[in-house]
């Protein structure tokens, strides 16, 4: 779901404040109307400083310089200054990682506050924290935060990360899953990389290639090479990527932030997860061998 559609839903809820609802039929009736008046402009929610904060932020996404983007971003801020998502907008601007994390972890101590006092870590909300926009903008700093650990090469403060976010969220909707059998592979954590793998039983590259990796450190070639053939069956870029993996890199790190959208088996999937993984492949080079040997294009 993009930001875009979160306010829409966040603007519904507001718009759906005003009214007490008698039964399900009135409360859908009232939804259909709330569309039919936003796209007819009959709503203004201009007044609101949190929506009007959203809206320059999402011109701040759109800002053709870095310049105007950070000035808008600012300003949405100034309107809003429990804005979460536009400081971590600010926030990304930083190219010196220790940097960067030090003002993450100002914004997630600052978003936990904010959750805090609205009583948003009760029980009944832990495991299905993506589902109440308003956390969401916590659980996407908090992501952040983890990416940065890792960048930093500090892997087990990173996973402490992840596994709070999947205890929060067991769904995983943004993909922390991903991140954490990465660094369960690159620690030798074989035991944890199996049972994540086993509890959410997810068949797709972002998944099997690190499993592929893991077996292969663990010394299990046949496994390893079984995986890589299922690798190939859901995405047969990616085995082309791996066999080309020294001329690709430059290629990987300079434009994998550009690719917005992808589809399963394409060759931005895989362009994604090669991306994602070319440290821990890097650092195993006999991997990458094996591929070429034991997998046939």
């Amino acid at each position: 779901m993009s930001k875009e559609t979160e306010q829409v839903i966040s603007k519904l809820n507001k718009y759906m404040e005003q009214f007490d609802f008698n039964n399900d039929e009135q409360m859908e009736k009232e939804m259909r109307n709330f569309i039919q008046k936003l796209n007819n402009n009959e709503i203004n929610f201009e007044d609101d400083p949190k929506f009007k904060s959203d809206d320059l932020l999402e011109e701040a996404y759109n800002a053709t310089s870095k310049t105007n983007a950070i000035k808008l971003a600012k300003k949405a801020l100034e309107i809003y200054p429990d804005n979460i998502d536009a400081e971590c907008f600010i926030a990304d601007f930083e190219e010196n990682q220790i940097r960067m994390l030090e003002k993450y972890n100002t914004i997630v101590d600052k978003a936990t506050r904010l959750l805090e006092k609205d009583n948003m870590f009760k029980k009944e909300n832990i495991g299905i924290f993506w589902e109440i926009l308003e956390t969401r903008p916590y659980m996407r700093a908090r992501y952040k935060k983890a990416d940065i650990l890792v960048n930093l090469g500090r892997f087990t403060e990173a996973i402490k990360e992840c596994k709070e976010l999947l205890r929060l969220n067991k769904s995983d909707n943004l993909g922390v899953r991903y991140m954490l059998i990465k660094l369960y592979c690159m620690l030798e954590k074989f035991e944890e990389c199996e049972k994540l793998y086993k509890k959410y039983n997810e068949h797709s590259a972002f998944m099997l290639l690190p499993m592929a990796i893991m077996y292969f450190k663990k010394g299990d070639y046949i496994k390893s090479k079984r995986i890589l053939r299922n690798v190939q069956k859901v995405n047969p870029y990616i085995i082309k990527f791996l066999k080309n993996i020294n001329e690709m890199e430059e290629q990987f790190i300079g434009n994998i932030k550009d690719i917005e959208y992808y589809s399963q088996g394409s060759i931005e999937e895989a362009a994604i997860i090669i991306g994602s993984l070319l440290c821990l492949l890097l650092s195993i080079p006999a991997f990458v061998e094996f591929v070429e040997l034991e997998i046939k294009n």
